[in-house]
């Protein structure tokens, strides 16, 4: 068995729009193959004030001196990239599907907190649609675990949606009847998805997909129009959900169903449950789902994201 790569060290994090455009004239083999342990880490770095100032007016987070939940995301959304442009990964980046994500928030981080950040992928898993790899992502201050995330990303491969359907493992998201019953006494807030929003979160995240530009951009890759980032979508989720997103210990869970069309007409609901968990969807209005999850106080399953 051949040694892992060398771990990638970073004086600062990269450019996302130069390892977007990097993924873009990148060679990749015809077959897919295994995808060994590849990890990247950047040294300490204070967010800029500026990238922060955007993606708060984008999302809808007030000044109020901590980082949004969903923020470190943004940070580590370069070393995503960086690992995933590596010579050793065996897929192109392009193509891939963003499907679900773990975030874990183990206390609240001031805006000018100095953030190490690391991030490794190893492994995939077979599922019906293609294969899936988790990107994981540790963020430390001081030495010291303070938010984590999973990354789960699809490889659509040809032939995988002739299989025949898997059975929904324990865990995953609801059906839709069960949907409807959990959000049956939320009430619906309507949102107006302006066409430049995709312009907007690139500007906040670096991420200048041409898919998320233009519909003239988006229909070279087969859409009709260009769509929304998926994690701007989640930042909006978690900025209209309030106080119950400023505590210190948080895990936000996020399923993306499908595209979000830009301009959109969509409806934002959430339902509090017992223990404080927070379920939240954004829906189109004729009922189609592009985005559900779940806010939960505290953190768990901190081992999926620890360094062996």
């Amino acid at each position: 068995m051949s040694a892992s790569p060398p771990v990638l060290e970073l004086a600062e994090p990269p450019s996302l729009a130069v390892e977007l455009l990097r993924a873009a004239v990148a060679r990749r083999p015809a077959r897919p193959g295994e995808v060994p342990r590849l990890e990247v880490r950047v040294r300490p770095f204070t967010p800029d004030k500026r990238q922060l100032a955007l993606y708060r007016e984008v999302c809808g987070f007030p000044a109020e001196g901590h980082l949004p939940l969903p923020f470190p995301q943004v940070l580590a959304a370069p070393l995503h990239l960086a690992l995933l442009n590596r010579p050793e990964f065996p897929y192109r980046l392009l193509g891939m599907i963003h499907v679900r994500n773990h975030l874990q928030q183990h206390r609240r981080l001031a805006e000018g907190a100095s953030l190490s950040v690391s991030a490794w992928v190893e492994g995939q898993r077979e599922v019906r649609q293609g294969r899936e790899l988790d990107l994981h992502t540790r963020v430390e201050e001081g030495g010291v675990l303070v938010w984590s995330a999973v990354t789960t990303m699809l490889r659509r491969l040809p032939g995988t949606s002739e299989r025949p359907r898997e059975e929904r493992p324990a865990g995953s998201s609801a059906s839709a009847t069960e949907e409807d019953t959990l959000f049956a006494h939320s009430r619906p807030a309507p949102w107006t998805v302006p066409e430049d929003t995709g312009r907007r979160y690139a500007r906040a995240s670096g991420d200048y997909n041409p898919i998320h530009l233009y519909a003239l951009t988006a229909r070279a890759f087969g859409l009709p129009r260009a769509i929304a980032h998926g994690m701007w979508t989640v930042g909006r989720c978690v900025a209209e959900m309030g106080e119950a997103a400023e505590a210190p210990a948080l895990t936000l869970t996020s399923a993306f169903r499908r595209p979000l069309l830009l301009p959109s007409r969509v409806v934002f609901q959430t339902a509090v449950q017992r223990d404080g968990t927070v379920a939240y969807r954004v829906k189109s209005e004729d009922g189609q789902p592009h985005v559900m999850g779940q806010l939960t106080p505290g953190v768990d399953e901190p081992a999926r994201t620890d360094s062996p």
